[in-house]
């Protein structure tokens, strides 16, 4: 009687350890498969913009990490249905994440070519304010 005892003890212990082994397992796959897929948004979201709209998304990525994903995941499934075609430049992408209340601090400038050299707006408006004084 004390054997039968021990042996359905063993033999829950392996169940338990075949369960634990089966749940994480299952659990890496599922990870390893929501990793490809964000991969897959990443290389396709990054895929279709120029230079400055993956500077922009980077930006928006520092300042709003989880708002940044969301965007990019309804991006990509803009992309799958057709609805967005073609590469996506900095202006649109920021027009994009604007419009979906994502405020990205874009810092930018106006240089202006003057005689043969490139100068900022805000330098050539300031001589040209001490003129007048």
């Amino acid at each position: 009687m004390s054997e039968d005892k021990e042996l359905e003890r063993i033999l829950e212990e392996k169940r338990k350890r075949l369960l634990n082994r089966l749940a994480k397992g299952s659990e890496k796959s599922e990870k390893a498969t929501s990793q490809r897929a964000v991969d897959d948004v990443d290389r396709t979201v990054l895929s279709l913009l120029d230079e400055k709209g993956r500077e922009i998304l980077s930006l928006a990525e520092q300042d709003f990490p989880e708002e940044t994903r969301r965007a990019k995941l309804l991006l990509y499934a803009l992309v799958k249905k057709g609805y967005v075609n073609g590469p996506v430049d900095a202006g649109d992408l920021y027009r994009f994440l604007r419009y979906l209340g994502i405020p990205v601090r874009y810092e930018s400038r106006i240089v202006v070519a003057d005689r043969k050299e490139r100068k900022p707006l805000s330098e050539i408006l300031s001589e040209r304010m001490s003129e007048l004084e």
